[in-house]
């Protein structure tokens, strides 16, 4: 039954203190990965037809929630390192009655940015001063390329409408698919979604995680993948500057697996998205970050595999292929 397995709780409280935030079991949720946490911050803060506000670019599983719930998605400017416009994103709340926002502060999919403490604060407080539920998916916070884990929202919540979500999906297995929820003022609500929407996580998995948190392997295990998603990006990164055209530009991740491509101006990213599955090569095109027509000649790349010849190969292809996208 929801909340879900106490020894997983504890230890996901347990380790709360390396986020900058103090949680106790009872704060925490257990949930079917990340996106279902997500999903269930959607239905407790924001109704058919009210408005969500998101970065832009933002995660196209995002996108695809809102859009299933009847919600209005605002998409606030969003800089490739600095994070979203807060002036712009206060103006918004202002205007259009903003029911929520929903932001990556750590290790951003697509850009890959980590933002500072003194954003997030002045993010937090500036949500809070509207009454404006944020909703932090820190799925890759414990995959930050920087010395020790960086703080969430979190840290700065006085209020309780900071609802953090993650997943160990990412960090160990896809298939277990074991998130969790922080949900503040929202748990009661939470916890009651979620015991009608999947009644509760299969408990096997949540004992497999709890006890590997418990005997120190989980932290060994992401202090060494830390450190080749590091090299990998390296990798992608230098094999997009020798094989794309000229003019392509690159970000510069602090955090997580993802590169945020922008390609030479006539571009077309969802022809070079179909072309590339023809030759067995996986691509996100930028158009799917997004709900308006912005990113046409953008793509997202992963780095999440080991690299090796045939990705090296795979990435002269794709430049190729950039060159008669256009």
């Amino acid at each position: 039954m929801p909340p879900g397995l106490r020894a997983l709780r504890r230890q996901i409280a347990r380790r709360s203190g390396d986020m900058g935030c103090s949680l106790s079991p009872d704060d925490i949720i257990i949930t079917s990965g990340a996106l279902e946490a997500v999903q269930l911050a959607l239905r407790a803060t924001v109704q058919p037809g009210q408005v969500l506000a998101v970065e832009s670019p933002t995660y196209y599983g995002v996108l695809e929630c809102a859009n299933s719930l009847g919600l209005e998605v605002v998409e606030i400017p969003t800089h490739p390192q600095g994070g979203m416009d807060l002036d712009e994103l206060g103006r918004t709340i202002r205007r259009r009655k903003v029911r929520a926002c929903f932001v990556m502060t750590n290790g951003h999919n697509p850009l890959g940015y980590v933002l500072s403490d003194a954003y997030k604060k002045a993010l937090v407080d500036l949500t809070a001063k509207h009454g404006v539920p944020l909703i932090d998916d820190d799925i890759h916070g414990d995959l930050t390329f920087g010395e020790g884990r960086p703080t969430t929202t979190k840290t700065f919540d006085r209020s309780g409408l900071v609802i953090l979500c993650s997943s160990f999906s990412k960090l160990l297995s896809p298939g277990y698919r074991v998130g969790w929820i922080a949900a503040g003022r929202f748990a009661a609500k939470i916890e009651r979604l979620k015991m009608l929407a999947s009644v509760a996580v299969a408990s096997l998995p949540q004992m497999v995680i709890a006890e590997f948190l418990e005997s120190g392997g989980y932290d060994r295990h992401v202090r060494q993948l830390r450190s080749n998603l590091a090299n990998q990006v390296d990798q992608v990164r230098q094999g997009v500057a020798r094989y794309f055209p000229a003019g392509t530009r690159v970000s510069r991740p602090a955090g997580g697996y993802m590169l945020w491509v922008e390609l030479p101006k006539r571009t077309d990213a969802i022809q070079l998205h179909h072309a590339a599955l023809s030759r067995r090569i996986s691509v996100l095109p930028g158009p799917m970050c997004t709900t308006t027509r912005r990113y046409q000649n953008f793509m997202r790349l992963s780095c999440g595999h080991v690299w090796t010849e045939a990705h090296e190969r795979a990435l002269i292809a794709l430049g190729r292929l950039c060159e008669r996208t256009r």
